[in-house]
């Protein structure tokens, strides 16, 4: 009894202290990441995870997506957030109030690595920019903290490669953001495709489509000492990518749309809708090739990814598609703005969030019966399964290896639209196969190189002082 009391009285104090340090890192603290990491260091305990103990977090990244995530771990009581990051003020400011609203001990970061240095974090939520997931989840897993990490896996194969291999060395927990796959309609949609129910399935179409004006997302602002104001902190945003000067769109939301830190549509919806796809044909089976094509032909803002997109991996014995427009939502009524359709011998299979239905194709005999089904929860069971698989130890329903290759297709995707061809695949060695001037554009928009300091071997910030 007096050992937990001890425990406890231990783990305020921790909280106590390091709240003081770190409450005025969101308006500028002088502290330096060494020095903080070293006071931690004195004052945590030695603490093991229990079956009834909190799961204490660290939330790296409180924008949009981060606040989303946020919002269902302070619905539950089996987790607490303790710590929370961004480079933003604001949306750390924003982060801040609402884990207020539940808990009052809590400390603020600009720099993740503060995060990662608190050994009292049990795990880490990772809601980055695409081109930071990769760095985050490596300094974690080194650190032994079990991961929850958004789509995509990462901004290029290699990175994924690196993922995978230093969570399994550091025998972590860690959970993909795609979260529908624990949604039951999707389970049952995907048990049916397995099942046959619909025939032998040889096409599998995916798509996303937008209403956007012509004017997109405009040109974006370039004032970069106006939004220093507001807290930009434009050099470490950017991190290991070719630096490029400041401009909003460039920055919070709109990244996406840029290809130095992300896919577009590709690997932002598409992630979700090819995720489904691959688990319903048989993640074991890898694509032969990839072609992509389309460009921007219609919008006038300054995104660098296509308004107009159609890619095709082809399979031994099924072809994929995933289709965007970003200027023209028109889709068959009853359909909605994403969605995959499987198509089989003796049906069709569409499902997207809403709920799935099966359309019967006569052709064949009599085809398959009729069925439906509405939408299901897709977030609280995604979380149950990341708290169940910490407490029990076991992979959760996207093990890191799982979104790996739902990523690396649609990266590949990506490299074909770059590269302008037809790219043939080595699955085994997760590169293009030829020598040929297309082929070696693919692969090296597939492995591009850290700059600035910045690499996928440990120490990973060459520039870090000691």
């Amino acid at each position: 009894m007096q050992e937990k009391q001890n425990k406890e009285v231990s783990r305020r104090s921790f909280i106590e202290k390091t709240a003081k340090i770190t409450a005025g890192l969101a308006v500028g603290s002088a502290l330096t990441r060494t020095s903080q990491a070293q006071v931690y260091k004195s004052i945590l305990p030695s603490k093991i995870l229990g079956a009834n103990e909190k799961i204490r977090t660290g939330h790296i990244g409180t924008g949009g997506m981060g606040r989303s995530n946020l919002g269902f771990v302070l619905k539950r009581d089996d987790i607490q957030p303790i710590a929370l990051c961004d480079l933003y003020r604001k949306n750390l400011e924003r982060g801040a109030q609402m884990v207020k609203q539940k808990y009052s001990d809590f400390t603020m970061h600009h720099d993740f690595r503060e995060i990662i240095d608190n050994k009292d974090v049990d795990a880490v939520v990772i809601a980055t920019p695409d081109h930071w997931h990769c760095l985050c989840v490596l300094y974690a897993a080194d650190a032994k903290k079990h991961i929850y990490c958004e789509k995509p896996l990462s901004t290029t194969i290699v990175e994924g490669r690196k993922m995978v291999e230093a969570v399994r060395r550091n025998k972590v927990v860690f959970q993909g953001g795609t979260m529908q796959r624990s949604g039951q309609h999707f389970q049952e949609a995907v048990e049916l495709v397995k099942s046959g129910y619909i025939g032998k399935v040889a096409h599998v179409e995916t798509f996303n489509h937008e209403d956007k004006p012509i004017e997109g997302i405009g040109l974006g602002d370039n004032d970069q000492a106006k939004w220093e104001k507001e807290g930009l902190d434009w050099d470490f945003h950017q991190g290991w990518v070719e630096h490029r000067p400041f401009n909003t769109n460039r920055w919070i939301y709109h990244f996406r749309w840029f290809l130095e830190y992300s896919g577009g549509k590709i690997t932002d919806w598409g992630a979700h809708l090819i995720d489904i796809a691959l688990w319903g044909m048989g993640e074991e089976k890898q694509p032969k090739s990839v072609t992509a094509v389309g460009g921007k032909f219609v919008l006038t803002d300054n995104r660098t990814t296509p308004d107009t997109l159609e890619a095709v991996w082809e399979f031994d014995d099924y072809i994929l598609t995933f289709t965007n427009r970003v200027y023209n939502m028109y889709l068959p009524k009853g359909y909605s703005d994403h969605g995959i359709l499987f198509h089989g011998t003796l049906g069709t299979l569409r499902v997207d969030r809403g709920g799935y239905e099966v359309i019967p194709v006569p052709n064949n005999g009599d085809g398959c019966e009729p069925k439906k089904s509405g939408p299901s929860q897709l977030n609280e069971p995604h979380w149950q399964n990341f708290v169940d698989s910490i407490r029990e130890n076991k992979d959760p329903i996207v093990t890191v290896e799982t979104l790996h290759n739902t990523t690396r297709v649609c990266h590949m995707g990506t490299c074909a639209y770059v590269a302008g061809a037809r790219l043939l695949w080595d699955p085994a060695n997760e590169r293009f196969i030829g020598d040929d001037e297309a082929t070696k554009k693919g692969n090296a928009w597939a492995y591009r190189p850290y700059l600035n300091g910045w690499s996928l071997e440990a120490p990973y910030d060459r520039q870090q002082k000691a």
